[in-house]
């Protein structure tokens, strides 16, 4: 890496700076920079059903090799289209100090309505001559079609797993080399395996699991874990739930295993109930800060749904 941060939190101090620093395929990579290159960088688009696995922090990597003028927008938290048409068009529709493109970020584009979405094809086409678009989301198919064909597309869900594993252990290593972090490489393999594609979780456990200054990963989240949690979940065991569920290096993994084991747990009546509830939780833990929270709070939930 060119350079790194300052925080005491690993995924944070270790945040791509630039693009030659993202973990993508290197074809890819190649693609990018050509393209920052050319200063003249189009909208594009940056989707993963996962969270966690690099579309803000590519896009963060984008604009530094650009070193252009940049407006970021949370869409989970500002779409409403006033706020919306208010923001853009005030930062778009002026020049920048040098002349060069603006770039306005959408991240979590996701949670826009479709009119919203609408809205926003028409500035892409209205700020063309100074301004580009970056999105971000979690599920492209929530985007209308209009917009998405706007855009140059990067799929993350599409990367094969097998072009991103040696970057991915690449970059473990130097975290941990660079931390001075005891380790065998061969414990990065379950790491990798246990939380692929979400980065941020791998990059997380190695914090979690280093704490004494060497890598041990006997306590990396398994079924055993998970059963262990739903043993307790009931109205009379709430604190042993919450004290299970705080043991868990990675709780947003717990929602497709309950998906996966649903029969294990719960009645066939309750299925429907059960499954959109966890439906509900796990698309929330992309936003949400206290993931293991987020779980107790599902559980809470479909306790009573228990067989």
């Amino acid at each position: 890496m060119k350079k790194i941060g300052t925080s005491s939190i690993f995924y944070e101090k270790y945040k791509p700076q630039c693009i030659d620093d993202l973990i993508l395929p290197e074809e890819l990579k190649n693609r990018l920079k050509t393209m920052a290159g050319k200063k003249d960088f189009p909208s594009i688009g940056l989707f993963s059903s996962t969270p966690g696995c690099g579309k803000s922090a590519s896009c963060s990597a984008i604009l530094n090799d650009l070193g252009c003028e940049a407006l970021w927008i949370n869409a989970s938290l500002e779409n409403g289209i006033d706020t919306l048409r208010g923001k853009i068009q005030k930062f778009a529709s002026t020049g920048s100090m040098d002349d060069e493109l603006k770039y306005v970020v959408m991240d979590e584009a996701d949670y826009l309505t479709s009119a919203n979405q609408a809205a926003l094809r028409g500035f892409i086409e209205e700020f063309s001559s100074n301004c580009r678009f970056i999105f971000t989301g979690n599920y492209k198919e929530k985007m209308i079609e209009p917009l998405l064909n706007r855009l140059q597309l990067f799929d993350f869900n599409n990367f094969k797993k097998e072009e991103m594993i040696k970057p991915i252990f690449e970059r473990l290593k130097f975290i941990l080399d660079n931390e001075k972090i005891q380790y065998d490489p061969k414990d990065l393999v379950p790491v990798i395996n246990t939380f692929y594609p979400s980065i941020r979780n791998m990059i997380g456990t190695l914090q979690k699991c280093s704490g004494t200054g060497a890598l041990k990963i006997e306590d990396l989240d398994d079924a055993n874990m998970y059963d262990n949690v739903m043993k307790v979940v009931s109205p009379n065991t709430y604190l042993e739930m919450i004290a299970e569920v705080n043991k868990l290096n990675a709780p947003d993994n717990m929602y497709s295993y309950l998906y996966k084991n649903a029969g294990k747990y719960f009645s066939p009546g309750n299925y429907p109930k059960v499954i959109v509830t966890i439906a509900k939780y796990q698309h929330m833990s992309s936003t949400v800060r206290d993931k293991n929270l987020n779980l107790a709070a599902c559980l809470t939930e479909i306790c009573s749904l228990r067989s």
